[in-house]
């Protein structure tokens, strides 16, 4: 698979189709809310989304997290990795 554009682009406004990425990727992730304040995006595969985090549980307290998401052949985003920041 060609990668179309490699150079990396940093959104401080999240898009509506950058938040359905997102919420695709973590449907099934109980426990945490994540609102995306930053995506950093080659525009084609590659996702890093910046997230505030909302815990349900006060003993699984995160802030701030990365979020790692990449687009599949099939357009089926799939979460590689949920990183906090200190």
């Amino acid at each position: 698979m060609e990668k179309e554009n490699d150079s990396l682009e940093i959104k401080d406004s999240v898009s509506i189709e950058d938040k359905q990425i997102l919420r695709k990727a973590l449907d099934g992730i109980n426990g945490w809310n994540f609102n995306p304040v930053a995506v950093v995006t080659n525009g084609v595969e590659e996702y890093y989304f910046i997230c505030k985090v909302r815990s349900v549980i006060e003993n699984l307290q995160m802030e701030m997290a990365k979020v790692y998401i990449k687009v599949q052949k099939d357009n089926e985003p799939r979460l590689l990795a949920i990183e906090e920041i200190n």
